[in-house]
């Protein structure tokens, strides 16, 4: 009998440590998978932040580029006024030039004629001092150098004569004198006027200038602004096709864990609750602090379970059932979650399966349910961006991760 006993306890002994080094093989865990559903969320969120910044730098580009036109086009109106005013400007420098020459050729006129006025103002009065020196003897010679009668009236006239005649030329350049003095006036007016209007005209021109410069000065402004946000743009467009490509790397990663894990083709999990979606494993959304499309900044008290990425395949209208023995205390729409049924699995743990399909629930409340049973379909309903499952645990009223209860 001992000699046979031998054989028996080396089997058995070979099976005992068999068994106990199973636990000790090498190969994913739970942990690898919540890691990596993280790791594909926080990517996905970083991803979207990006794009939001890009979109935002797009529609700042697109600001950009409205008001660089409405300068552009400010610059081109400036160019017609500014080709105006030095028009006008040439214009009246020209009008100043003409004016000008023909002042001092009327200047030129009028010191001829002071001219010639001085000199028959001299004649004139030497004339009248000489008579008035001669006095009656100026007379007396004319009357006693007369040959007769005739001749008296003769030289007597022809001596009148002269004294009127230089009298009236005297008096022929005084006016002239005069007109021209109020000619020289009226254009020393005029090109008054004329240099005022041409000063005012080169001033607008000038200002017309500096407001182009200013322009140009904004549109390179305004232009180096925009390269820069072209650069940011795509600088977020790069970031963020690297995050998606990471997000998908890490899903497909998940995916892969999750088959390994669940390769048995169960769909549970053989922890404490089974898995609530068989066949769709990949976490789009993990329990705890998020942004949410619909309430902003949100502690999110569960978890959302989605399509799977590789292969791809949609888990909408996919089986949803129950993660453990309970009875449903709930089963209908419920605000925000839509569609919703709740099983109390007793010791104050409740699970909750919201965003169900309209008309996909299958249970009923005060039905008891078994694990594994089918008590949904996955949907949309409620706030909900696309088919998923929202899945928690709720403790004594609290929410909780629910991947601790799943794993």
């Amino acid at each position: 009998m001992r000699r046979r006993s031998a054989p028996v306890l080396f089997i058995i002994m070979t099976v005992i440590v068999t068994l106990l080094s199973a636990p000790f093989a090498l190969g994913v865990t739970r942990s690898d998978l919540t890691t990596h559903e993280k790791a594909a969320a926080d990517a996905r969120a970083a991803a979207k932040a990006a794009e939001a910044k890009a979109a935002d730098l797009a529609k700042e580009i697109d600001s950009l580029e409205d008001r660089m036109t409405a300068i552009e086009k400010d610059l081109s109106a400036l160019a017609d006024d500014i080709t105006g005013a030095t028009a006008r400007t040439s214009r009246l420098q020209s009008e100043v030039d003409a004016l000008r020459a023909e002042a001092n050729a009327k200047q030129a006129e009028i010191d001829a004629n002071q001219s010639e006025y001085d000199n028959q103002q001299e004649l004139l009065a030497a004339r009248l001092e000489e008579t008035y020196k001669q006095g009656d003897l100026f007379f007396l010679e004319i009357l006693l150098g007369s040959k007769d009668v005739e001749d008296l009236i003769a030289r007597t006239s022809l001596a009148q004569r002269v004294m009127r005649n230089n009298q009236e030329t005297a008096q022929g350049l005084e006016a002239a004198r005069v007109s021209l003095d109020k000619a020289k006036s009226d254009l020393d007016r005029s090109l008054e006027a004329v240099n005022t209007k041409r000063a005012e005209a080169a001033a607008e021109q000038k200002r017309l200038q500096t407001l182009r410069s200013q322009q140009n000065s904004r549109l390179a402004d305004q232009k180096s602004t925009q390269d820069e946000k072209e650069t940011l743009f795509a600088a977020n467009k790069k970031e963020a096709a690297r995050l998606r490509a990471l997000a998908e790397a890490e899903e497909a990663e998940s995916d892969r864990i999750a088959k390994e894990l669940f390769g048995n083709g169960s769909g549970y999990y053989s922890g404490v609750m089974a898995w609530p979606v068989p066949g769709f494993y990949r976490v789009t959304s993990p329990f705890g602090p998020r942004i949410c499309p619909f309430h902003g900044k949100e502690n999110h008290g569960g978890i959302d379970i989605g399509r799977n990425l590789s292969p791809a395949q949609s888990i909408d209208g996919a089986a949803i059932v129950a993660t453990a023995d309970g009875k449903v205390i709930y089963a209908g729409s419920r605000s925000g979650y839509g569609n919703t049924v709740m099983i109390d699995h007793g010791n104050g743990v409740v699970t909750l399966y919201g965003h169900q399909k309209s008309g996909g629930i299958k249970v009923s409340v005060g039905q008891h349910v078994d694990k594994g049973a089918r008590i949904g379909t996955v949907g949309s309903t409620g706030y909900s961006t696309g088919p998923h499952l929202h899945f928690e645990v709720r403790v004594n009223g609290t929410t909780v991760d629910p991947m601790k209860y799943l794993k």
